[in-house]
């Protein structure tokens, strides 16, 4: 059997001929430590970066959320055109598309639908909504009422169904369509 090679091999500190032992062992671990001390004092140099935790204590306003009080613009009133909503109930899983026409109000089932303003393109600017066509984000101002009682009174973006309307346990109502027709 061939002998195999050890596994770790241990060298052993020889002196200089004329130095003295001691002197050149203490002159190493003198070298040793001073290359710990400037590793380690690396680590302290390091400046501390302070998080700021501070958070809101309430979110900031979203502009697209419904409001009793939401105002509609008159450049909105003055459009016309007609929409197709669709009703989702989350119990049972069934929609039901709902076409409305603007200034006529709507009832289907226990929903009184009315459209109240209309936007080709629906952006907002310093807190002001503003009809740009050259943003492809149709809208519409709608007022939904359940059973006699204003659950949703805003805005309504075709482009963003998911994310802005009626915030109900029961029902979800998106915008499916926005036709707007050339005025008269």
């Amino acid at each position: 059997m061939a002998e195999s090679a050890p596994l770790l091999r241990v060298y052993r500190f020889t002196p200089i001929e004329g130095s003295n032992p001691s002197l050149s062992a203490t002159v190493m671990w003198i070298g040793l430590a001073l290359l710990v001390l400037i590793l380690c004092s690396g680590c302290e140099q390091q400046k501390e970066n302070s998080i700021q935790w501070q958070l809101p204590l309430e979110a900031p306003e979203d502009m697209h959320t419904s409001k009793g009080d939401a105002t509609l613009p008159t450049w909105a009133s003055d459009m016309q055109g007609d929409i197709k909503l669709v009703f989702l109930q989350k119990n049972t899983a069934q929609t039901k598309v709902v076409p409305v026409v603007k200034g006529q109000v709507v009832h289907a089932g226990d929903w009184q639908i009315d459209v109240l303003g209309l936007a080709s393109g629906l952006r907002i600017d310093d807190g002001a909504f503003l009809n740009d066509k050259s943003v492809h984000n149709a809208a519409a101002f709608v007022e939904l009422k359940l059973k006699d009682k204003l659950l949703y009174r805003g805005w309504l973006f075709q482009a963003f169904p998911e994310l802005f309307g009626l915030d109900h346990p029961s029902w979800k109502v998106w915008l499916k369509e926005v036709n707007i027709h050339p005025s008269s």
